[in-house]
């Protein structure tokens, strides 16, 4: 309801009672009035009345101006202090106002410069990360703010603090057309109707947010593989405007975030930096707005469920060193077994990942273990060829023995030749038939003929020692026992056993220590080389 034009009745009966007064009705008339004395007594109340009338009138006046722009005639300030209305009915009166034939979304908001949007983004939650993808899949609020002067209503109402709709009216406004331009696949919740929040402040900003899911890439490099660091990023721009029209800049505090409650199962979110930049097209240059995160893989799974396994595989087939040489098959069993299991348990992680062209650390720590099972079984192999030599070659010196023997048979049988024996007085013949083996082994004794000085001959009689030293040795001899001592061979399965027991295990073990040493540092580097990478990107 309008005010009543009391003033202007007041101001009407006042002219026709005291026009003979003269009386100036300006400002300054009114002043003056009421500083001289009035020649009729009700004058000066008159006059004050009058004046309080006026200020109101126009006060009514100007609010009435305000609430009545574009033709429309709005009592706003009434229908705010009426407890009957609510503000849906206010609402709906400002949003036919401004949505009228003057607003159109296809047009920018502002036409002498860039209208700038400002981002943020809260990570809800962390689907999953695939090597073999190479993405990851986010849940986020996704919120872009910008101005539309077109948009106020301040001046239309004081009952309001902000407009907040439906997802439906975002299709009446004009939008920055914002999106993530090397994401793989972007969807809006519906649960069950759009996830869109609407909200437009009095001054004109615009506030819509977005409940997404994300599917974005990820920089895979598995050659530290389980000790790997990745790096996926999510590069947002204005498909349709460029950077003289629309500027995006993140929000100043904190415009990337995570209220994610969950933790993923083998990758840990250590890091979340933001970027911008900007990218040059063939249309001119775009603003471009990075995020990157950096997740760490989380290896306590592998260590339980293949370093672990394959320390005890290969631990086990050491146990071969201990087994007699004697018992091939059963060194041969555990070190098969022990090589079979190794691979199982490799195969079982190696179709989790993709088929690479590099070496990853897996691969490294596979091949030694299988390594060392490998010649743990070249072992086996090895001491039955030495100790298949060292037999043959203990037979070989058995038949040289024997037919040794057999000669020292044969030269006792057969009858030496006669030698003859020259000296001063002529030729001497010295017969002196060996008797045979059964002579010898009868211990008659045999005459013999002795030579002396003055080329006279003697016929004596063997001693009896002697003859029983020959038996001796010939009894010895056809015994076997009587032969040449020969050195054992340098090199036997037994020795060879005895070198791998401290062998294998500890270098095995060292080997291992240079291993986690060296992948672990370079692990440490790679988290280092993509945090400045990040840091180089944000400059």
């Amino acid at each position: 309801m309008q005010l009543p034009p009391v003033p202007f009745l007041l101001f009407t009966i006042a002219f026709h009672r005291f026009s003979a007064a003269d009386t100036n009705l300006s400002a300054k008339g009114r002043h003056e009035s009421m500083r001289r004395p009035s020649p009729h007594p009700n004058l000066g109340l008159l006059s004050l009345f009058l004046g309080i009338g006026w200020q109101v009138s126009a006060l009514n006046d100007g609010l009435a101006g305000v609430a009545s722009q574009n033709g429309h005639t709005m009592p706003l300030r009434n229908l705010c202090e009426d407890a009957t209305n609510d503000t849906d009915t206010i609402s709906q009166q400002v949003l036919s106002t401004m949505f009228d034939d003057g607003y159109h979304k296809n047009t920018l908001p502002s036409k002498n410069k860039a209208t700038e949007v400002v981002i943020e983004f809260v990570i809800q939650s962390i689907g999953q990360i695939s090597e073999i993808t190479s993405g990851f899949t986010l849940d986020i609020l996704f919120s872009q703010i910008w101005h539309d002067p077109r948009l106020r209503f301040e001046h239309m109402t004081p009952c309001l603090s902000n407009l907040t709709l439906g997802y439906q009216m975002v299709d009446q406004l004009w939008t920055p057309n914002v999106c993530f331009v090397n994401s793989k696949k972007t969807e809006i919740h519906s649960s069950p109707t759009p996830n869109i929040f609407l909200m437009i402040y009095p001054n004109g900003t615009v506030w819509v947010n977005y409940r997404l899911q994300v599917i974005g890439p990820c920089q895979v490099d598995l050659s530290l593989f389980p000790m790997d660091v990745m790096v996926c990023e999510l590069v947002i721009e204005s498909y349709a405007y460029n950077s003289a029209k629309v500027v995006l800049n993140w929000r100043d505090w904190a415009p990337v975030f995570s209220i994610a409650k969950s933790k993923l199962a083998d990758f840990t979110l250590y890091q979340m930096r933001w970027t911008k930049n900007n990218f040059e097209y063939a249309a001119g240059q775009w603003d471009q707005l990075t995020v990157a995160l950096t997740f760490s893989r989380a290896y306590g799974f592998y260590i339980l469920q293949m370093y672990m396994p394959t320390y005890s595989s290969v631990f086990l087939s050491f146990v071969s060193f201990w087994i007699d040489v004697k018992a091939l098959p059963a060194r041969i069993t555990l070190g098969v077994s022990s090589l079979m299991a190794l691979t199982f348990q490799y195969g079982n992680v190696a179709k989790s990942l993709p088929k690479v062209g590099y070496v990853k650390s897996i691969d490294v720590y596979m091949c030694l273990a299988t390594g060392f099972i490998f010649f743990t079984m070249i072992e086996v192999a090895l001491i039955c060829y030495i100790d298949s030599l060292n037999n043959k070659e203990r037979k070989q010196r058995k038949a040289r023995e024997k037919e040794k023997r057999m000669d020292l048979l044969k030269n006792k049988t057969s009858k030496r030749k006669p030698k003859e024996i020259k000296n001063n007085y002529g030729a001497i013949t010295i017969s002196n038939d060996m008797a045979n083996d059964t002579d010898i082994r009868a211990g008659k004794e045999e005459p013999f003929t002795e030579i002396r000085e003055n080329g006279t001959r003697k016929e004596s009689q063997a001693p009896k020692d002697v003859n029983r030293m020959f038996e001796s040795l010939h009894a010895l001899a056809a015994m076997g026992l009587l032969s040449e001592d020969e050195p054992d061979p340098t090199w036997t399965a037994e020795r060879i056993d005895r070198i791998c027991r401290k062998l294998f295990p500890a270098s095995f073990t060292i080997l291992n220590f240079i291993y986690w040493v060296y992948y672990l540092y370079h692990s440490h580097q790679a988290e280092k080389q993509a945090l400045n990478a990040i840091n180089d990107m944000r400059e």
